[in-house]
């Protein structure tokens, strides 16, 4: 065990005894936090942590080490082989949606479902290491979280006071497992997006497979993507579309072209509390006036004509306000890749 590093760079964890060195012991990038998980980054050797991560505040750094953390116990607590880039921690940043105290309250319960072999077995939770792992900011709103828990009647526990030294779900944590299982078991991500022949393509190409294939050399997609208008039906249009969200795990939204409908579905399954994963093509994201005449000093678009066939002048309002806040994927259609890339990452970080 190679003792070098003795603290860690976005918890500050400092004991050289808990630093595991065994999975790469000759790289003094890469350690294993007891607090954030493994850490492998592209960094300078020379150069400590708090030089190299001097441009990451303390909440990007806790957001760092709950994402890693979490990407961790994901992976069975397996080493992560490829280094992570500086600008790899920024996207960490750029997509991570903090839970609040309710869904860090569910959170906590699939994950002590996922530490139990059997109905009924005594588990111990080590507050000091694990509060990322729980989204938590710190031991003590892990410890405050599963202390609810109890008295909600979700686990019981030897020392309610004390949960975290010896708890196992109740019954009444079983049946809201269920409940909130009900889109996690499921495999399908509604996509809502214009369905104009241009943007085909697109989805073909980049959101498709970026959602079904998540790691490289899958054979078998990880999850299915499913558009309205690839779906054999007789039914009213609108209650399918509601049947499928209801049924779906997430929502992959596109803004591309301003359709009421997209929106529509967007806020349903907001609603739900199903994960909306946001993109938007470029050059839809801000307001426009376009024109189909050139010698306008204005951009151009065609192919918008009127019931007689003439040109159509329209204002592009670009993402509604109500939505200009919210976290997106924008995309170009000369690197496809890239934007499959992206959305890949994306569900990668928010929901697997």
């Amino acid at each position: 065990m190679d003792t070098k590093i003795i603290r860690c760079g976005f918890c500050g964890w400092a004991d050289p005894k808990n630093v595991d060195r065994n999975f790469y012991p000759d790289d003094p990038r890469s350690y294993i936090c007891p607090v954030c998980g493994h850490i492998f980054l592209d960094l300078d050797p020379d150069l400590s942590h708090d030089i190299e991560l001097r441009n990451f505040n303390t909440e990007e750094k806790r957001i760092i080490g709950t994402v890693i953390k979490n990407e961790y116990e994901r992976r069975d607590r397996k080493p992560f082989n490829e280094r992570r880039t500086i600008r790899d921690l920024e996207q960490i940043i750029d997509q991570y949606r903090p839970l609040d105290i309710l869904e860090k309250t569910d959170n906590a319960l699939l994950n002590l479902e996922k530490s139990s072999k059997f109905a009924g077995e005594a588990m111990k939770v080590d507050i000091l290491r694990d509060y990322r792992y729980y989204h938590c900011l710190n031991q003590k709103e892990l410890h405050y979280i599963l202390y609810s828990l109890c008295k909600e009647g979700f686990v019981d526990a030897i020392d309610p006071s004390n949960p975290h030294n010896g708890l196992n779900i109740a019954t009444k944590g079983y049946q809201r497992l269920r409940e909130l299982k009900k889109h996690i078991d499921s495999r399908q991500c509604f996509v809502a997006m214009w369905l104009a022949p241009k943007l085909q393509c697109v989805y073909r190409e980049a959101i498709e497979p970026g959602i079904e294939y998540i790691e490289e050399g899958e054979k078998e997609p990880r999850f299915k993507a499913l558009r309205i208008d690839n779906k054999e039906h007789t039914n009213d249009i609108n209650d399918e579309i509601i049947g499928e969200i209801r049924r779906s795990r997430f929502i992959v939204c596109d803004l591309t072209g301003y359709r009421g409908g997209v929106y529509w579905e967007a806020g349903f399954a907001y609603g739900l509390g199903l994960e909306v994963i946001y993109t938007c093509r470029e050059d839809w994201l801000k307001e426009e006036n376009l024109y189909n005449n050139k010698r306008n000093d204005r951009k151009v678009i065609k192919g918008l004509y009127d019931k007689n066939g003439k040109k159509i002048n329209i204002k592009k309002e670009g993402i509604h306000f109500d939505l200009e806040h919210r976290n997106r994927i924008a995309w170009n259609e000369s690197d496809l890749d890239d934007f499959k890339k992206s959305l890949t990452k994306r569900i990668k970080a928010v929901i697997i």
